[in-house]
């Protein structure tokens, strides 16, 4: 019988396999299927991803409040996770509704960390600051706006740092649903996010395997020089799809209702693992469609109501006629959250 090979050289091996190479390994036996496993468990660790920027005890920490305040890591962090490697003097940038922002600040002081305003205002007055995005909506659904400067449904930015050596961390409130956030970044690759129990790519086989981003118009500084720091970094940065590749089903980009989590994710178990609430940020659904010169259009209304602890994205009005009923019935703070996720997991599985 063969000999297992160590751990050593299976790492060295998989680290260059594609994500679609991992599964056609991982399938073509029940030895290759563990071994990829292993693998899995060892180069996607989410204390290895954090650890220069907090201590073991304190990523567990983090977790928790992950999964309290459904914050999560996205931009460059996050796409660094997927692909196995690390960007010289990156940030960590969290995202999180503005509503739970001094649950989080208040932690970030408490384990070292020192705010630095952009100006000269106080953290105080900071975290009371909020920049124009917010709706006073008179339904349960409504349509997102922008939030200008720093882009869409941004409410504001706090930066921390720690020295010797320096990190930063940049603290991202949402007006509403994070999530919001993430589908008008500047292209797709880094439209992937990391909460307190696994991690998601939302465009997965353009970004890992066709090393192809589509590029996204929206608001916000700096737009075109963050899409070419990622050409530099091995990614094409595509404008517009053909006639032909909108009305593919084999595109990367297939047009239609998604959720995070969805066929067309690639979704990661994290480890290792912690015994707290499956997170709630597959309740968010967005439409893909494209206008008539090709251009992608990310299509969705927010949800936002009293008895539900946060906000979350809708892309179809046939998901917000599912769940309208339930948001009137005599929950409990906090239990209504929940309750929409299990009735979209049955939506799912049986329509």
């Amino acid at each position: 019988m063969a000999r297992s090979l160590p751990s050593t050289t299976d790492d060295v091996f998989m680290s260059v396999l594609s994500p679609k190479d991992l599964v056609s390994f991982a399938r073509s036996c029940h030895a290759h299927r563990d071994r990829v496993k292993a693998y899995t468990c060892r180069a996607f660790n989410v204390e290895k991803l954090l650890k220069n920027y907090f201590t073991t005890l304190e990523v567990h920490y983090f977790r928790y409040l992950q999964s309290r305040t459904q914050m999560f890591i996205s931009g460059s962090t996050a796409l660094q996770f997927f692909e196995r490697i690390e960007y010289p003097n990156s940030d960590l940038d969290i995202y999180v509704e503005h509503r739970y922002r001094e649950t989080v600040v208040e932690w970030l002081l408490h384990i070292g960390y020192e705010f630095k305003s952009r100006g000269d205002t106080s953290l105080e007055e900071e975290l009371k600051f909020t920049f124009p995005g917010f709706v006073t909506q008179t339904t349960a659904l409504f349509e997102s706006t922008s939030a200008g400067y720093f882009g869409r449904g941004v409410a504001n930015v706090y930066n921390f740092y720690k020295y010797y050596p320096e990190r930063k961390i940049q603290l991202i409130t949402c007006h509403h649903a994070p999530l919001e956030v993430v589908l008008n970044f500047h292209s797709t690759c880094v439209m992937n996010l990391i909460t307190h129990d696994k991690a998601y790519a939302l465009y997965p086989k353009a970004t890992f395997e066709e090393r192809q981003s589509l590029v996204y118009s929206t608001e916000g500084v700096k737009q075109d020089s963050a899409r070419k720091k990622y050409v530099t970094r091995g990614w094409t940065m595509v404008e517009h799809l053909s006639p032909a590749e909108v009305n593919s089903d084999r595109t990367a980009f297939k047009s239609g209702l998604r959720h995070v989590g969805d066929s067309l994710s690639w979704t990661i178990d994290l480890f290792p693992e912690m015994r707290l609430s499956e997170s709630f940020i597959r309740t968010n659904t967005w439409t893909l469609c494209f206008d008539p010169e090709g251009g992608p259009l990310m299509k969705f209304e927010i949800l936002l109501f009293k008895k539900l602890a946060f906000s979350y994205l809708i892309g179809d009005r046939d998901v917000y006629s599912y769940l309208r009923p339930s948001l009137f019935l005599n929950a409990m703070p906090g239990k209504l959250d929940a309750d929409i996720s299990l009735l979209l997991q049955w939506k799912r599985r049986y329509q």
